[in-house]
């Protein structure tokens, strides 16, 4: 399933105009065959149509069911149109505001490396027009001053994924490994074989410490190998769109809400299950709650053994357990509002479908 748009010379992305365009590492300078094609893609409904028609980087750990942010589900029902996209986020505005500094930061870190690109830049493997990568920037060899646009551009050497943590994520490794969070490592590799390059940089920012931290990864034969997986199993995601195999369900809330959007009515009748479903159900229902419980239980020793105490460190390792706080909950009333300023709380009511999944109670043993 590949994109209908034409090809365009890497020669475009330079600042001033075309010229002599980048090529990779034991590519054809000339941009003949090996050379990854830039997508014409003017507007953004068709920069998402042209997505639409095969697998991007930012969603293959999607398809491996690796994502932390979407499933497989939902992404098969969007690409057949079945779903809207994906709404904007703050988390996502945040990472689109922060790229260009985060770039910025680290041109001034690497200034062997002469930056290209937006950010909105769509590529295309050339042999697999379906594999689609839109790296945050292009990392080419710096050639120096150039008195017709500013910057003389060498090989293409390597792609930048700019990225944020806001968190203290662990799966962030030292400084100058390749230890990523798992989502983005599959992301890179595939920018990595779209645009033919064997290194990547990712810059992320830690939004705590305002700290920008590079990490490195090459092309070796781990990351081969685990190309060839992502690769197979995406062509057989786009396979399955095709043919109206939609993935298995799991238990990720974009998975949740896919269902709902694609089931928004309730049709009074019954629905005859598997046993085996029905067993599950049952069994997980009851383990959920005995887990609250035991949850709830344990918190109430915990604040029993604290008592006016702010942390509760463990003996021997010194590590925190849990932290106790307390503070004034503040909200509005609505039974207030409602009373008081009824033309305000009517205008302030909106009407949001719900979608609930209530166990039914088991039956009484009547049996004498």
């Amino acid at each position: 399933m590949g994109s209908e748009s034409d090809p365009v010379s890497w020669s475009e992305l330079m600042p001033g105009g075309p010229g002599t365009p980048p090529a990779g590492p034991g590519r054809d300078p000339d941009g003949a065959r090996g050379a990854a094609l830039l997508i014409k893609t003017g507007t953004e409904a068709e920069w998402l149509a042209a997505r639409r028609n095969g697998v991007t980087a930012s969603e293959i750990a999607v398809v491996m069911g690796l994502s932390p942010y979407d499933s497989p589900f939902a992404l098969y029902h969007r690409k057949r149109g079945d779903l809207p996209e994906v709404e904007d986020t703050d988390v996502m505005e945040r990472g689109r505001v922060l790229e260009p500094y985060i770039a910025d930061r680290f041109a001034k870190l690497r200034p062997e490396f002469a930056l290209l690109g937006s950010g909105r830049e769509l590529y295309a493997h050339p042999d697999r027009p379906w594999q689609l990568a839109t790296p945050d920037r292009l990392a080419c060899e710096h050639l120096g001053p150039c008195c017709r646009n500013g910057t003389a551009y060498g090989d293409l050497l390597a792609v930048l994924e700019a990225k944020t943590d806001a968190g203290g994520d662990d799966d962030w490794g030292d400084e100058g490994t390749d230890q990523i969070p798992v989502h983005y490592r599959c992301q890179v590799l595939w920018q990595m074989d779209v645009l033919g390059v064997t290194a990547a940089y990712v810059a992320c920012l830690a939004m705590r410490s305002w700290k920008l931290r590079v990490y490195e990864l090459a092309m070796d034969a781990a990351a081969e190998a685990d190309l060839k997986i992502m690769r197979d199993t995406a062509g057989c995601f786009l396979d399955d769109i095709r043919d109206g195999r939609a993935p298995d369900v799991n238990w990720r809330p974009q998975t949740t809400s896919a269902l709902k959007y694609l089931n928004p009515k309730v049709e009074q009748v019954d629905v005859t299950i598997g046993r085996q479903l029905a067993i599950s159900y049952r069994a997980a229902v009851r383990r959920a709650a005995q887990a609250e419980r035991r949850k709830e239980l344990m918190t109430n020793r915990m604040l029993a053994a604290v008592g006016t105490g702010r942390r509760a460190i463990e003996t021997g390792t010194g590590e925190v357990v849990a932290t106790r706080s307390v503070y004034p909950a503040r909200r509005i009333s609505t039974a207030a509002l409602r009373e008081g300023y009824p033309d305000a709380a009517a205008a302030c009511t909106v009407t949001k479908d719900v979608t609930k999944l209530l166990p039914a109670k088991p039956e009484k043993d009547t049996a004498s």
